[in-house]
Order: C-alpha cells, then structure tokens, then sequence
C-alpha cells in the first residue's frame, strides 16, 4: 500500500506541467560596443510594461550568452544583475559553437553568477540553453563561413559538463538545446534529444521559401503548427519550448512572405495569441536591430526604447475586450513543404542573413494530433526543475513537492 501510494504521488510530481512563459530574445549588442547593467534595466523595464500585451508585458528573457564581454574574462553577463534589479525571469544561454575554450568560459561565467548573485539569481532561471542552433549551422545546407555549428557529439559533451559544474550548486534548473525545427526532426541528431529535459524549438514560416503550396502569411499558422507537430514526435517526450518565432515588420520578401507591419501583426495575431498563456514561448524580438539590419523582427522600434509596440499586441479585435477566437489546431503530418531555413547567430545574439532554405527531408513525422499543454502563466513562479529522469518538468518549488510527498508516504 506504501509502495503503491509513493508511486502514485512520485507519478504526480513529474507531470510535464511547465506554467506558461511569455518571453522575448535579447542579445548583448548595441552600437559602439555591449550592453551594460543600466542598458538591460531599461530594456527590461520597457519590456515589462508592453502597452496592449496580452501577459501584462514579458516576463522573461532568453539571453545567448553568460559571458559580459566575449573577448576577455570570465565575468558574467550584466544582464543578470539587471534582472534581479527588474524582476525579470531567465532564459539562460551559453554559447556553444567557438570550440571548448570558448564553451568553458561560459561555463565558468554561469559558475561565477551562482557563486557571486545567490539566490535572488536562482530564483529567476526558468532554464539553462547549452548552445543555439548549433546543429543546423553545422549542416552541410549553411554557406560557408557564416558561423560554424558543433556536432552531435560536441553539444552532448557540454550538457554533461555544464551538469557536472552545477551538481554541487542550488542552481537546479532544467537543461536543453535550442535548435531549428529542421535539426530536431533530423534522426542523426536524436543523442542531443535524449541529454536535455527540454527542447527549444525555433521556426520561421517566413524563411520557408519552398514550402508548398507557398510561405505567404495565410499559410504561416499551418507552416508553424506542422514544425511544432513534427518537433513534438521527434521529442521523446521532452517538453518542447518555443524559443525563436517571429515576423518581420521590413524587409525583403522571401518567396511570397512579405515583410510588413500589417504582416507582423496577422503572425502574432494568428500565430503567437493562441499560445500566449498556454505554453513556453519567446518572441523574436521585442526591440529592431538597432544597427539597421534587415529584416527587421522587432515589435518596437530600434533606437530609444519605448512601450509603444508597432501594432496592436492585444490579441483582441478592435473595440472588443474578447480574446481573437484563434483555436491552435494540430495540423497534420507532412504538411508545410521543405523544411525551414533559419538563420544565424552570433555569440552576442546578433542574427546574420541565412543562405537559402534548408534541403533535405525530416526523418520522423507525427502518427496522430499532438496536444498542447496548458500552464498558468505568471511572472513571481518558481522556476521548474530537473525531475530525477531529466525527462519531464515540474512546476514549483520541488522541496515543496518533495515534502508534501514523503509526508504521504510516511503517514501510510
């Protein structure tokens, strides 16, 4: 009866019930040089107060790197301090594909925030990315010279070292990859897979050139749902975050996707809305390249920060307070053509141009729908943890949890 009681409320704990995030991707760039705390802060701050965004604005930030500056010392990245300051949630990053003198860097920089911040850095971590997109930049599909990827093998080996360094720290939060679609689904790639507890999955109908019967803006929510499907089969049932998505407001068009504000919006309305509240998900970007590059993502402006987006974030049609009636369906298999060219980043998390779409075909497709999970978004939760089997994640405080679960046990 205890035994069977243990397993029952142990099963209970480890239900992939990750609360909703609503986040956006910030990089360590800005004209002249990096940012610094007080850049951050206000980042975050215009961040926070989004007018019309349907979670009161971000709570969370994914960030590409731990290090301040990557050319010199281990000294963390500023953006941490500015959170704390902020109350801003993290999406942690190291970067992953500058050889393992660079990668130990990173580790030792994440090493020193836990040591020199404590707790009230702790606190804030929904999780850790080893690397970003390393897997599709190490295809043979990226031009030349554009940022080189890291293979299967490297990517496994710096999970593991990052989950060594942490062992004998507090910091406990849930370790993955963030990687293109087209990498997930990719069979060769599957060790990657099975060392994270969670998968961060980037899509772009707008890159998707060659997708049939084409990528214009009506086809984005199937385009988008397809690359979500077909990461969630080839998940092993690890929770799939949504960690790179977006539309750009100018740009040039990419076989029939316009880049427009009026487009940006329709994306975020029929894409994003539907999934704000529901599920992990960090926009692509909250703020325009302020150095001009092109397409632009940004829902604000470059330049001087403002809360003022470019276009309605509301998710409600106008003059009414209902939410747009935007159901996610599960699409089906092998819809949305070829698989999507995503770009490139660099360490600061600055996007360079892609070559063209990628080629090749997936090698796992869903046999059936794929349910979406629900949470609760909030901006004060705890931030979910590593279970035992690193496959699925809690949500809240798992001293709590594990508390309240040998008290059961033990009252049998």
């Amino acid at each position: 009866m205890r035994k069977a009681l243990y397993l029952t409320v142990f099963a209970a704990t480890l239900s992939p019930a990750l609360g909703a995030v609503f986040g956006y991707n910030s990089g360590a760039q800005k004209p002249g040089g990096v940012k610094n705390q007080a850049d951050y802060e206000n980042e975050f701050r215009a961040a926070k107060a989004l007018e019309g965004a349907p979670a009161g604005g971000f709570t969370s930030v994914r960030l590409f790197t731990m290090l301040q500056d990557e050319n010199a010392g281990n000294n963390p990245i500023e953006a941490i301090p500015a959170a704390i300051t902020t109350n801003m949630r993290l999406l942690l990053g190291l970067w992953a594909s500058a050889g393992s003198a660079k990668f130990d860097r990173e580790l030792e920089a994440l090493g020193n925030a836990v040591n020199r911040y404590g707790d009230a850095f702790i606190r804030l971590v929904d999780g850790i990315s080893v690397g970003s997109e390393d897997l599709y930049r190490n295809s043979a599909a990226v031009e030349e010279g554009s940022n080189p990827g890291a293979n299967p093998q490297v990517i496994v080996g710096y999970i593991q070292k990052v989950r060594q360094r942490l062992s004998n720290t507090k910091l406990k939060a849930p370790i993955g990859h963030v990687d293109t679609w087209t990498a997930w689904v990719n069979g060769s790639n599957a060790a990657v897979v099975s060392a994270c507890d969670w998968i961060g999955m980037d899509a772009y109908p707008y890159w998707q050139s060659t997708a049939l019967p084409n990528n214009a803006i009506e086809q984005s929510p199937r385009l988008f749902q397809d690359a979500l499907d077909r990461t969630r089969a080839a998940s092993q049932g690890r929770p799939v975050w949504i960690t790179e998505t977006g539309h750009p407001v100018s740009g040039r068009t990419w076989g029939q996707s316009v880049a427009s504000v009026e487009n940006a919006k329709r994306y975020w309305n029929e894409v994003g809305c539907p999934r704000f509240g529901k599920e992990p998900i960090w926009w692509y970007k909250f703020q325009g390249d302020q150095a001009g590059d092109q397409p632009n993502f940004g829902i604000t402006p470059p330049g001087q920060l403002t809360t003022k987006p470019l276009f309605d974030i509301s998710c409600k049609p106008p003059g009414s307070s209902t939410p747009v009636p935007m159901p996610v369906t599960t699409g089906h298999p092998g819809a949305g053509g070829p698989p999507v060219s995503s770009s490139v980043f660099t360490s600061s998390g600055a996007r360079n141009s892609p070559r063209s779409d990628v080629s090749g075909s997936p090698t796992s497709t869903p046999t059936g729908s794929i349910t979406i999970l629900n949470g609760t978004a909030s901006s004060t939760s705890s931030s979910p943890a590593t279970n035992t089997n690193a496959a699925v994640l809690a949500t809240g405080s798992m001293s709590g949890v594990w508390a309240a679960m040998l008290a059961m046990v033990f009252a049998v």
